[in-house]
């Protein structure tokens, strides 16, 4: 269900709550998109896996924007860092797009699955 329909039922809330909490996890602990807002958007708001993964990508902008503009001024950006992984992470996103398009929404949602137990696993083990 697309926002505007959310519109015409009233039932924003679950989207706001998403935002809520993926904006506290990204100041945090410097995730939010794909982690939290992924899950929570197909869980909570019922959006497929294409649509959820590309919802994120743009919520990505407002807070990428309003966390680097609260951090410059205190000096924690490594700025040739953001640099060195950013612009690669361009391309990255481009052939991911290109993959996660040829790929079935089930493959999709088990390969990020186990991606976020490896994650898990390897912060409680080897934290």
């Amino acid at each position: 269900m697309d926002v505007s329909a959310r519109l015409r039922q009233g039932n924003l809330l679950p989207l706001v709550g998403i935002g809520v909490v993926s904006g506290l996890f990204a100041a945090m602990f410097g995730i939010g998109g794909g982690i939290v807002i992924v899950p929570l958007l197909m869980l909570v708001a019922k959006m497929p896996p294409r649509m959820a993964a590309a919802t994120s990508l743009a919520t990505l902008i407002l807070t990428s924007l309003i966390g680097v503009v609260r951090y410059a001024g205190t000096d924690h950006v490594d700025w040739l860092g953001a640099a060195l992984i950013g612009i690669p992470a361009v391309v990255g996103v481009l052939i991911g797009i290109r993959i996660q398009r040829r790929l079935p929404a089930d493959w999709l949602v088990l390969g990020f699955g186990m991606f976020v137990i490896a994650i898990g696993l390897r912060l409680v083990i080897w934290g």
